[in-house]
């Protein structure tokens, strides 16, 4: 078994930092989808994945990666969310 140490995001621990990261990359799309998915529910959101994983929290990753795209969008782009992180 492999474990990730978290790094802090905002008011979240998630898989990694921002920097020279892109959306494809699941310690940035996976930790936005649990962000947001956080805020929705108001509850603490844990997720796992592997190499080679398919879905993540039953859904297709292409889709946790869309609805990851479009908070992106939302908040400016990934240069300002990378600046400030989650928010």
């Amino acid at each position: 078994m492999c474990l990730k140490l978290g790094s802090d995001m905002a008011d979240s621990v998630t898989g990694g930092g921002l920097h020279g990261k892109d959306l494809s990359k699941a310690d940035v799309s996976v930790n936005i989808y649990a962000f947001l998915k956080a805020q929705q529910t108001g509850k603490p959101v844990e997720l796992y994945c592997a190499i080679g994983d398919d879905s993540i929290d039953g859904i297709p990753y292409a889709q946790v990666v869309e609805i990851a795209r479009g908070y992106i969008q939302s908040v400016g782009g990934f240069e300002k969310f990378a600046e400030w992180g989650l928010t």
